[in-house]
């Protein structure tokens, strides 16, 4: 039945690079983390095909689903940014930016973890990360949870549809931390460029039977 498609579901974790390591994680925006030995999972940088889909992960019923964001003018010598309600910090190192940048990041009301950062289509000069804490997802604890991932969603592919799922076009360069429990807690994700950004739990290939 060649004109039937289907979607076949692939692990996360099988696309990734994954290195094993333990240490002191002290950046999350989780105080507890920071006092705890963690397993760190490192996944690396791949490009999605066109028609491939995710599932968008929803927050947890303690997140407000309002609109946040926080904006700053960082320099040559870099800065931080955070959104405290979204569990969400932003490090943008020394030479990452060559002249002051008013750089806006806006985690999205709704029910999806999604972020906007401004301005569009800025490229660094030096790798940024972004950590966002997962205590407040609705997969937390879960194996959804464990195998997350952060995409980008390219312009005109921006639609997270009613199913939850989406059209990234990339999976980032990331690490995502677990604690004693074996529950990740954290997760890490290199940023190159703006702007939009979901974090992600599955990926989907479509196929031919």
């Amino acid at each position: 039945m060649s004109s039937h498609r289907a979607f076949q579901r692939l692990a996360v974790a099988a696309s990734a690079l994954v290195l094993f390591s333990c240490g002191d994680f002290s950046r999350s925006t989780s105080p507890a983390l920071s006092q705890a030995k963690l397993v760190a999972v490192r996944s690396s940088f791949s490009l999605v095909e066109f028609g491939a889909k995710a599932r968008a992960v929803k927050w947890g019923s303690g997140h407000s689903r309002v609109e946040q964001s926080a904006s700053a003018v960082i320099g040559p010598d870099g800065g931080t940014l955070s959104l405290p309600g979204s569990d969400f910090t932003m490090n943008i190192p020394s030479g990452a930016l060559s002249a002051p940048t008013t750089i806006t990041v806006v985690s999205k009301a709704g029910s999806h973890v999604a972020y906007e950062m401004l301005p569009h289509g800025l490229r660094f000069l030096r790798p940024v990360t972004a950590t966002q804490g997962l205590q407040n997802t609705a997969t937390y604890g879960t194996d959804n949870g464990n195998a997350v991932r952060t995409a980008y969603l390219p312009e005109g592919r921006d639609a997270i549809d009613v199913d939850d799922s989406t059209s990234p076009s990339e999976l980032e360069a990331a690490t995502t931390y677990f604690g004693a429990s074996s529950v990740a807690e954290s997760h890490v994700w290199v940023i190159n460029h703006f702007s939009r950004y979901i974090l992600i739990s599955n990926v989907w290939t479509l196929v031919n039977d």
